[in-house]
Parts: C-alpha cells; sequence; structure tokens
C-alpha cells in the first residue's frame, strides 16, 4: 500500500512539473505566503533561521516545500503546528504554478 501511495504521488508530481507553466497571481503568493510565515517561519526562526521564507525566496523554495509538505510529509514538524485543508490546498495551488 505504501508503494502505491508514493507511486500516485510521483505521478501527481510529474503532472504538476510537466504542466505548461502560468503566472501565479499575487493574491496566490500573498496567500501562500501567509501560510509559510505562520505555520513555518515559527519553527524555522529558532530552528533553521537560513530557511525563513520571504517573499522573495518563497518560489525557488516551491520544489523543496511540495516535498517537504506533500511528499515526505516531514513539515511542519511536531504536533503544535499543523496546516488545516485550507492552508494545504492553498499551498498546493501556489506550488503548482511555481515548480
Amino acid at each position: 500500500m505504501k508503494h502505491l501511495i508514493i507511486l500516485f504521488t510521483l505521478m501527481i508530481f510529474a503532472a504538476v512539473v510537466n504542466a505548461t507553466p502560468r503566472p501565479v497571481p499575487e493574491e496566490d503568493k500573498e496567500k501562500a505566503l501567509l501560510v509559510l510565515q505562520t505555520k513555518c517561519n515559527v519553527c524555522h526562526i529558532r530552528n533553521n533561521p537560513f530557511r525563513i521564507f520571504n517573499s522573495r525566496n518563497m518560489e525557488r523554495n516551491a520544489s523543496a516545500i511540495y516535498t517537504q509538505v506533500f511528499v515526505k510529509g516531514r513539515m511542519p514538524k511536531g504536533d503544535d503546528i499543523k496546516l488545516t485543508e485550507v492552508e494545504k490546498e492553498t499551498l498546493k495551488k501556489w506550488v503548482a504554478g511555481n515548480i
């Protein structure tokens, strides 16, 4: 079952990567940045200060964000911070336009 989930995830990733790039609306970027600032930077400030997300670096980190959040499920870490379904969809929508 685990292998099927990984295969399915890779198929989705390949579809997203091969999709025709389209400009990401500024509103989507702002919403995604808010999620990154409120759910990711909280820990990154303490534990990984070189990976604090801002409007200038978020696009170049889109692939890593996708991998860590949606493929590997490593982020956000711990039990204190969880992404809501709306926040997950916000990040997915933004990532789809940036990888």
